[in-house]
């Protein structure tokens, strides 16, 4: 299997993913965004024990306590607790597209991280294919000029997310990526609830068990994105060439939109943005 082979399932996953978290946060008696994302994390680090046990790697566990690894681990889980608050700021505006088109320029800052740490390719065709990518999302999603003070948590929340998958790729060229998400999602669930407990308790009160199924059923589906993203990399995958793919997802949910929720507004710009985004993938799987 190649690394694309493997993004392509991954971005699959996340728009599945997020598919359902809109509906979880639009539903009635919905959870609050921090304590679904606490949730969230928490139980893709749960499903992925009886995961790692499966595949024999109970002896690796405590593989991430060395030098090389824990300080990256305690980095991650800080940098996603940060992100946790920044990336829902970033949607408390009248206009969320510029928040969405500043979360995606972590494409350029993982691309340009991948080529200081990972010395990753130089390619103009590569430029040319993340630049589609991202151009695809800011036609898609520009619709006012007009910034406001919470859009640079936006823009905040790119950059992190540009570092923190190039942390996660220097992380799975030393421990197994089942044992990463164990306890990096771990850890990130912990620090979420520790800055917002007060938020996160309030939001669980008088829950029924219903309630958490669309919770179990995105934490699935966020696991196999993460799980086939970190398998990625250790396949050779660049980590800017992926995140531009994996930024890509919103097109496969403008195709559920408009084939199965027949959502016709703006069609002609959704088909030219995702033709766009299309060419742009094909690039960057071939070169």
């Amino acid at each position: 299997m190649t690394w694309f082979i493997l993004t392509l399932l991954s971005v699959s996953a996340l728009a599945t993913a997020e598919l359902t978290q809109q509906y979880l946060l639009n539903s009635k008696n919905a959870f609050s965004p921090r304590a679904s994302a606490v949730l969230t994390f928490l139980f893709q680090s749960i499903l992925a024990v009886p995961v790692l046990l499966l595949a024999g790697l109970n002896r690796e566990i405590f593989s991430i306590f060395s030098v090389a690894v824990f300080p990256k681990i305690l980095l991650v889980s800080f940098l996603g607790s940060i992100l946790m608050i920044f990336y829902l700021k970033s949607f408390q505006v009248k206009n969320i597209s510029i928040s969405v088109i500043f979360q995606s320029l972590s494409m350029i800052v993982a691309t340009i991280l991948g080529i200081i740490f990972f010395s990753e390719s130089l390619s103009y065709l590569k430029f040319i294919g993340i630049g589609l990518v991202l151009f695809s999302i800011i036609l898609l999603n520009y619709k006012s000029s007009i910034i406001e003070k919470n859009h640079f948590y936006g823009l905040g929340a790119g950059v992190i997310f540009g570092i923190l998958y190039t942390l996660d790729k220097s992380i799975t060229f030393d421990i197994h990526p089942l044992i990463y998400i164990f306890w990096s999602f771990m850890m990130i669930a912990v620090w979420g609830f520790v800055l917002g407990r007060k938020e996160v308790i309030e939001s669980l009160k008088n829950k029924k068990f219903n309630n958490f199924k669309p919770i179990i059923f995105s934490g699935v589906a966020y696991f196999l994105y993460n799980f086939f993203t970190f398998t990625a990399y250790t396949f050779g995958g660049e980590v800017g060439r992926i995140d531009a793919i994996n930024n890509s997802q919103i097109f496969i949910i403008i195709l559920f939109e408009f084939f199965i929720l027949r959502h016709t507004k703006g069609v002609f710009i959704k088909i030219i943005s995702t033709i766009l985004a299309v060419v742009g993938i094909f690039i960057l799987a071939t070169i």
